[in-house]
């Protein structure tokens, strides 16, 4: 049986702005675009960004992000990469590249780089629950369980962890906790992911499943 779950790409601040006045004013663009959701123009004048300064690391890791949005992954990846080339801590880079992996359905690599992201920023539940996607996607069902925990420790708000923990408990039986993560999701969430009506159809089959026992 197949689940729906959703590995979000996140928006992070932008960090590290401060050069050239020209290539600030660029990134500031940039940001401004991207937060306005015209990824092509954020594209451009991350472009010019680094034509001002080709060294720049958060000017490829904006334009991976922007690409990203537009679908255009194989192009993001590789402004991910140049921007971890530039500045191997860069945390964010390593998780952005991670989420178009997953998506490119290349578990192993997105396993590897939210394992990066993770060791260099420990603290970030978002991490977790992406690399207990990847998990799941490559039926690494235990390791998934215990990163979508370890999501939930960090921020007990965060629905999509509890639904995707929701749904490892129930492929593995455990029922009871299954019933009490998806319905902590739906408190938690409601129908702001279009997971509602599942969770209620996964809650719906649990109940089945029991009564029929």
């Amino acid at each position: 049986m197949k689940f729906k779950l959703i590995c979000t790409i996140l928006s992070f601040v932008l960090v590290g702005f401060l050069t050239a006045q020209n290539s600030d004013s660029y990134m500031q663009s940039a940001n401004n675009a991207i937060q306005a959701k015209n990824f092509q123009l954020a594209v451009d004048n991350y472009t010019k960004a680094i034509d001002q300064q080709p060294g720049f690391a958060p000017a490829y890791y904006g334009r991976g992000l922007a690409l990203s949005y537009m679908d255009k992954l194989n192009d993001a990846v590789a402004d991910l990469s140049k921007s971890i080339n530039l500045d191997p801590k860069y945390h964010q880079a390593y998780y952005s590249r991670g989420l178009c992996y997953n998506k490119l359905q290349k578990y192993d690599l997105a396993e590897a780089d939210f394992s990066r992201a993770i060791d260099l920023s420990p603290n970030m539940a978002s991490y977790y629950y992406s690399r207990g996607s990847s998990f799941y996607a490559q039926a690494k069902d235990e390791p998934a369980v215990r990163d979508y925990s370890k999501a939930i420790d960090l921020d007990p708000n965060f629905g999509l962890a509890y639904y995707g923990r929701g749904v490892m408990n129930k492929l593995a039986k455990r029922y009871d906790l299954a019933l009490s993560d998806f319905q902590k999701y739906i408190d938690l969430n409601g129908n702001k992911d279009g997971l509602l009506k599942e969770a209620q159809r996964l809650i719906d089959d649990i109940r089945n499943d029991k009564e029929d026992k």
